[in-house]
């Protein structure tokens, strides 16, 4: 069946490692929009910071952030869909992850809050790596106390994110402390981060939510991803497509495989299964 809607992932997918899009993704994105296929970015990102190249692209309708967490309609940026973690949850989390004196942001109605101590080490004392700074330009809401703050407001995060864990001991330490922890799904954009969100949320449950209202079934979706919060949307989709690079994960869950993010692998995949294949992935 002919591709109708094709969800994508933007870090490690789309995105240049300098946050920019290609001119030749650019152009294959546009072309198949111009053959009537529905654009819609799917990214762990939360909505203020999503990149104007991205959100520039024609016919935006709808975008996918804090893995599947918030669905946005475009363009005026109201929530189709919310799946929040509970605040005795997050509280819970916070029990966790007070413990280590790693950054932590969390994701509240598209934007990102930060314990303002913690912002202001964390190029220097913190350790985050330069290659991760751009992460650090988000519009942050900044709070003296996220325990204080969670207590007092009933605050339900889209996601909470652990921008940077130095070592691999410490990433899978906190993993499996995080994991005994009752409603929440654990995933990562890269290999020295954490994602946390509400059970429900992931990728693949907001796309499968955006089909059904749109009427598509999941052999006319195509999803292009590349880490484990994308593994879900890639199971959905019928034509499914992982990154060279990307992880094994990743890898095992997609159906086939295209060039790296930096080798302009998004429109490789664009042309094989959209543009030169009538449409069609196979």
């Amino acid at each position: 069946m002919n591709i109708k809607l094709l969800a994508f992932d933007l870090d490690g997918t789309t995105l240049s490692d300098s946050d920019h899009v290609s001119e030749k993704n650019r152009e294959a994105l546009v072309r198949a929009f111009q053959k009537g296929v529905l654009l819609v970015p799917a990214s762990g990102r939360l909505f203020t910071f999503l990149p104007k190249e991205v959100m520039s692209l024609p016919g935006l309708r709808w975008v996918i952030t804090s893995n599947g967490a918030a669905v946005y309609t475009l363009p005026d940026g109201k929530p189709l869909k919310k799946s929040l973690i509970p605040n005795e949850t997050a509280k819970k989390l916070y029990e966790v992850i007070k413990q280590y004196d790693i950054y932590r942001e969390f994701y509240n109605e598209g934007r990102a809050m930060v314990e303002r101590s913690f912002f202001e080490r964390s190029r220097t004392e913190m350790g985050i790596p330069e290659r991760k700074w751009k992460f650090l330009s988000k519009d942050y809401v900044f709070v003296e106390d996220m325990e204080k703050t969670l207590e007092e407001t009933g605050l339900c995060p889209e996601k909470v994110n652990l921008l940077y864990l130095p070592t691999k001991e410490l990433r899978e330490k906190l993993w499996k402390e995080l994991e005994r922890i009752e409603g929440l799904s654990l995933s990562s954009s890269f290999s020295d981060n954490i994602e946390v969100n509400a059970r429900q949320a992931n990728k693949g449950a907001a796309l499968k939510t955006l089909c059904e209202m749109l009427g598509i079934p999941p052999e006319e979706v195509m999803a292009i991803g590349d880490n484990g919060n994308d593994v879900s949307m890639l199971e959905f989709a019928g034509c499914s497509v992982a990154m060279g690079g990307g992880s094994e994960e990743a890898l095992q869950a997609a159906k086939y495989r295209t060039g790296s993010h930096d080798r302009d692998g998004l429109a490789q995949a664009i042309d094989r299964f959209v543009l030169t294949a009538g449409g069609r992935c196979e």
